[in-house]
C-alpha cells in the first residue's frame, strides 16, 4: 500500500496517461479483497461470517472502481452513473459486515448502542448539511441529481464511522484489528467528504492524487486488518451484559443533544439563515432516543437486579419474592405448591479438578438444563454457589417428584463440554410440596430432602413428608 501511494503520487506529478496514474490505485484496490480472504482463511479465522461479507463488499468496491475509471477515461459520464450503485451496495455489505462483528462481540447490545450512535449521527449529520454541504450545493451549478450523489457517499461514510464508534464501545476484545478498521473507515469518511466539498465547489468531477492517496490508506488499512494475526480473537463474544451508563458515554450523548440547539443559537448570532424545521425536528428525533434510551437503562437495571448474571436465571432474591407470593396466593386458591432444591454433586472437584472457568461452564450448563426442563409458569433460580430452585405452583407431590427424576436423570444423561473434554455431571434434588403453604416451612422441608438425597449417596431426588421415595 505505500509503495503504491508513493507510485501514485509521483505519477501524478508527470505527464503519463490516466490509465497508467491510476494503475497502482486500482492494483490497491483489487489486492484488498485478496488479502481479506487470504487473512481470513490463513489465521482460521473461528467467526468468519464477517471477514466473508467484508470480503465480497470490497469485491463490489474494486469493481465500482474499476467502473469509474473507465468513465473517467472516457470523459463522458452524468452521475448517478451505473458505479456509484455498485459503490452503494458495498457500502451496504460493509455494514452488514459491521454489525455482524458487533452482534458477535457484543450480543445484546444492539438496540442500546444503536441509538447512541444514532444519536450522534444525527448530531453530526446536522453539523456536515448547515455547515458543508447545504452552502456547497446552494452556490454550485452541478444538476441536483449529481449533487445529491456526491453529498450521498460523506453521509455514508459518517453512517459507516459510527458503526465503527459502536465496535469501540463495546467490551470485546481491544488491539490492532479493531484500531486498523477503525482507522480505515475514519480516513474514507475524511476524503469522501473532501471529494465532495471540491467535486460540488468545482461543478464538476475532481482528479487528483492526493484524493487517490488517501482511499488507498483507507483501503490499505482494512486489509492490513483482516492479514493480522489479532482476527482470531477478534470475534470472541464478550460476557458483559449491557452497556451502561459511563459518565464518558453520558457525556458524548450531552454533546451529541445539545449541539441542535448549540447550531441555531450561532447561527442566530452570525445572522445566517436559521433552518428552524430541520434543527426543530433533529432536536425532536433525538430528545425521543434519548428517552427510549433511558428507559432501556432503567429496564437493564431492573432485570440485572434479578437475574443471575453468569447462569442468567433468576436471582435469590427474586425467588424469595416470588415463593412467598406464590404461598399467599396457594393459601387463598387452596392450590398445592412444590419446591425443588438442586445441588451438584462433588461441584469442588470440579473446580480444584478442572479449573473455575470449567465449573462457570458446568453452573451455566446445569442452569440452561434446568429452565429448558422445568414447567411453565414455575420460577427457576440460582440459590448459592451450586444450588438452584425451582419453584413449580399447582403441582402436588407426585407431580413435584416426577419432575425431580426427569430433571435428575436430564442432567446424569448427557456430559458437559468443559472445553474439549467431556465431565460427567450428577445432581442432588430435595423436593417438597404442599397446600396453605408456608414459605419457611416449605424451604426447610426440601433442604431436608435434600441432605437426606445427599447422605444416600448423591445423585437422586428424595421427596419430604410422609411419602418419602429414595
Amino acid at each position: 500500500m505505500v509503495a503504491c501511494v508513493a507510485l501514485r503520487v509521483s505519477l501524478g506529478a508527470t505527464d503519463s496517461s490516466y490509465l497508467v496514474t491510476v494503475a497502482p490505485y486500482m492494483l490497491v484496490s483489487a489486492g484488498v479483497p485478496v488479502a481479506v480472504l487470504f487473512g481470513t482463511l490463513r489465521h482460521r479465522t473461528p467467526h468468519r461470517a464477517g471477514w466473508f461479507l467484508l470480503a465480497v463488499a470490497q469485491v463490489l468496491y474494486a469493481v465500482a472502481d474499476g467502473m469509474t475509471v473507465r468513465d473517467d477515461w472516457l470523459g463522458d459520464f452524468l452521475e448517478p452513473t451505473p458505479a456509484d450503485l455498485v459503490y452503494f451496495g458495498s457500502y451496504l455489505l460493509l455494514s452488514a459486515a459491521v454489525l455482524v462483528f458487533i452482534r458477535r462481540r457484543t450480543p445484546g447490545w444492539d438496540i442500546p448502542s444503536g441509538i447512541d450512535a444514532l444519536v450522534v449521527s444525527i448530531s453530526a449529520g446536522l453539523l456536515t448539511w448547515i455547515y458543508v454541504l447545504q452552502p456547497l450545493t446552494s452556490d454550485s451549478e452541478l444538476p441536483l441529481n449529481a449533487k445529491l450523489t456526491q453529498s450521498a457517499y460523506p453521509v455514508l461514510d459518517l453512517m459507516m464511522l459510527i458503526l465503527a464508534i459502536r465496535l469501540v464501545m463495546g467490551t470485546g476484545t481491544r488491539g490492532p484489528v479493531l484500531w486498523l478498521l477503525l482507522g480505515s473507515l475514519t480516513v474514507m469518511f475524511g476524503v469522501d467528504t473532501a471529494y465532495a466539498v471540491e467535486g460540488i465547489a468545482d461543478g464538476g468531477s475532481v482528479e487528483a492524487a492526493y484524493l487517490d492517496a488517501l482511499w488507498m490508506m483507507s483501503l490499505g488499512l482494512l486489509g492490513a486488518a483482516a492479514l493480522h494475526p489479532g482476527v482470531r480473537r477478534f470475534a470472541q463474544r464478550s460476557d458483559t451484559a449491557l452497556p451502561d451508563a459511563s459518565p464518558g458515554r453520558l457525556g458524548v450523548l450531552a454533546v451529541a443533544v445539545l449541539m441542535a440547539p448549540g447550531v441555531q443559537f450561532i447561527q442566530w448570532l452570525r445572522g445566517e439563515p436559521i433552518s428552524v424545521p430541520l434543527v426543530s425536528a433533529a432536536c425532536a428525533v433525538m430528545f425521543l432516543l434519548v428517552l427510549a434510551r433511558m428507559y432501556g437503562l432503567v429496564t437493564a437495571q431492573r432485570r440485572a437486579a434479578v437475574t443471575d448474571s453468569l447462569t442468567g436465571l433468576h436471582t435469590r432474591r427474586y425467588f424469595t419474592h416470588a415463593l412467598a407470593v406464590e404461598c399467599r396466593r396457594a393459601t387463598r386458591s387452596g392450590h398445592g405448591v412444590g419446591l425443588l432444591i438442586i445441588d451438584v454433586d462433588h461441584f469442588k472437584k470440579v473446580n480444584d479438578g478442572y479449573g473455575h472457568p470449567a465449573g462457570d461452564q458446568v453452573l451455566r450448563e446445569v442452569a440452561r438444563r434446568l429452565a429448558a426442563g422445568s414447567r411453565a409458569g414455575g420460577v427457576t433460580a440460582r440459590y448459592g454457589g451450586e444450588e438452584f430452585v425451582v419453584l413449580a405452583p399447582h403441582t402436588g407431590p407426585d407431580e413435584l417428584y416426577a419432575l425431580a427424576e426427569r430433571l435428575r436423570e436430564e442432567m446424569a444423561g448427557l456430559p458437559v463440554d468443559i472445553g474439549g473434554e467431556l465431565l460427567s455431571v450428577t445432581v442432588s434434588i430435595g423436593a417438597a410440596a404442599a397446600v396453605h403453604p408456608d414459605p419457611e416451612s416449605l424451604l426447610h422441608d426440601a433442604d431436608e430432602a435434600l441432605y437426606a438425597a445427599k447422605a444416600a449417596g448423591r445423585n437422586r431426588a428424595i421427596l419430604s413428608g410422609p411419602v418419602s421415595l429414595g
